[in-house]
């Protein structure tokens, strides 16, 4: 092997020495995207952080010859400047899937028998690290407990928006803080929930669940506080424990919890205070040692305003607050989430169907208003009308694909055309946010009279 960084013969011997294991562990826990091609386009290689980039895991993509597969979904595919310049290159490049902008750096590996062909190529992809949170990202990298690394498989994300909160509120676990979740339906509180209590020191304590505003009033107080033998009419003769007896040394998630009734606010309110309460119809106090994990979607302040939620149980369920991102607000996680949903399809079915790049597009284009639940709920019902291994867009509902920014539902393939097409999308998508020409030439680098014209060109308007 030669020795093109001049590295003296000692430190040569040892890099060979070192087992090939060592270097697959090192490139698959990189948390940069590194893909690999041989000098026919071919994918040799591509490590797990790709996925976030294109869509697609790496077995997905290993073996794949076509050079120019992703000329519709990232831009500007630099790999034929590569190829004719023979050198490394380094490019801002925009993926369509997220819409973020990636920093690439496309370096050949020259033969060693042959110095003027290249034998292959390794691409970096880098993201924007300006808002990192490098603290709460140095915790992410910490080796977690088993039992917490159990439950995270669940928690599927790459937003950082989405992941200072899980690092914030897995410290907050440590304690018996009260928390209170606050966001859409939909956005995963109950399953945040219960990554919470895994992580505290009850995690080997019971985990008890109950939505407030799914259950009549004159029932939920005996749910939550039990009864005592012969109560009322119907009840069990031997009565029954509560939602907080049950969860002793435990956790107790009251979800939508902006729905309960006013009395038993009060009730709550003394039960968390003293730690104690009586059950339905009893005479005797129950001691509880539990901790309150809440949630809502609605806003609690405004209900304290209209007198319809007591500021005292605000205070006491609220001594630290989360707020839960709607999936509008953290595109960066549709893939991943897509890819997790899918994932759990092919396992569950034995199959291994895989989603088209533009379906994927589809997806990130859409606002999802039902949040995770509503994007889980499509995953599955693409998945059961597609016959084929490949979800193709057209098995993406009406009311999501009607979304995706083109005036054209075909995709050309031709250089030029699907290059037009990435322009149009582009000046489209930067116009839609900006407004003028002059903030379409900031954004994207280019005059403002070539802004102009592409606008009146693709945006069919003029300012």
């Amino acid at each position: 092997m030669n020795n093109p960084f001049q590295h003296s013969e000692e430190y040569m011997n040892y890099l060979m020495s070192l087992p090939k294991e060592l270097y697959i562990k090192i490139l698959e826990n990189l948390f940069l995207g590194v893909f690999v091609s041989d000098q026919n386009g071919k994918t040799i290689y591509v490590n797990p952080a790709i996925s976030r980039h294109y869509g697609k895991l790496p077995e997905d993509l290993v073996g794949d010859s076509d050079w120019g597969k992703w000329e519709g979904v990232v831009y500007p595919p630099a790999y034929k400047n590569m190829l004719a310049m023979k050198r490394p290159l380094i490019y801002r490049q925009k993926n369509m899937l997220s819409r973020n902008y990636m920093e690439i750096i496309d370096t050949p590996v020259m033969k060693e028998e042959a110095p003027d062909d290249i034998d292959f190529t390794v691409y970096v992809i880098q993201e924007n690290f300006s808002d990192v949170d490098f603290d709460a990202d140095a915790k992410l990298m910490e080796k977690p407990e088993k039992v917490k690394k159990r439950q995270r498989r669940n928690i599927v994300g790459e937003s950082h928006a989405f992941l200072k909160r899980i690092v914030e509120l897995e410290r907050i676990a440590k304690s018996d803080m009260s928390i209170l979740l606050l966001g859409e339906s939909g956005t995963g509180k109950t399953l945040i929930a219960e990554y919470i209590h895994q992580c505290s020191d009850r995690g080997f304590g019971p985990f008890m669940s109950i939505n407030c505003g799914a259950i009549p009033d004159n029932l939920l107080e005996s749910e939550l506080f039990g009864y005592a033998s012969g109560s009322f009419t119907g009840a069990n003769t031997r009565g029954k424990k509560g939602l907080l007896e049950s969860a002793d040394k435990g956790t107790v998630f009251l979800d939508e919890i902006g729905d309960l009734p006013l009395n038993l606010q009060v009730k709550l309110l003394h039960a968390i205070e003293s730690k104690s309460f009586l059950p339905v119809g009893g005479t005797t106090p129950v001691h509880v040692d539990v901790r309150i994990i809440s949630a809502t979607n609605k806003d609690l302040k405004t209900a304290i305003a209209q007198k319809t939620f007591r500021e005292d149980l605000y205070w006491r369920i609220g001594s630290f607050i989360s707020y839960i991102p709607p999936l509008r607000e953290r595109k960066e996680d549709i893939i991943p989430l897509s890819l997790h949903y899918l994932k759990k399809q092919n396992l569950k079915y034995g199959t291994n169907k895989v989603f088209y790049s533009l379906t994927l597009l589809a997806l990130v284009n859409y606002d999802w208003p039902g949040n995770i639940r509503e994007l889980k709920n499509v995953i599955e019902r693409m998945y059961v009308l597609t016959s084929g291994s490949i979800i193709y867009e057209s098995k993406v509902p009406e009311e999501i694909r009607m979304h995706v920014p083109r005036t054209d539902d075909k995709f050309y393939y031709s250089y030029d055309q699907l290059l037009d097409q990435v322009k149009s999308y582009i000046i489209q998508d930067c116009y839609s946010r900006r407004k003028t020409s002059v903030g379409v030439a900031e954004e994207l680098g280019i005059t403002q009279s070539k802004a102009s014209r592409l606008i009146r060109k693709y945006c069919a308007k003029e300012e």
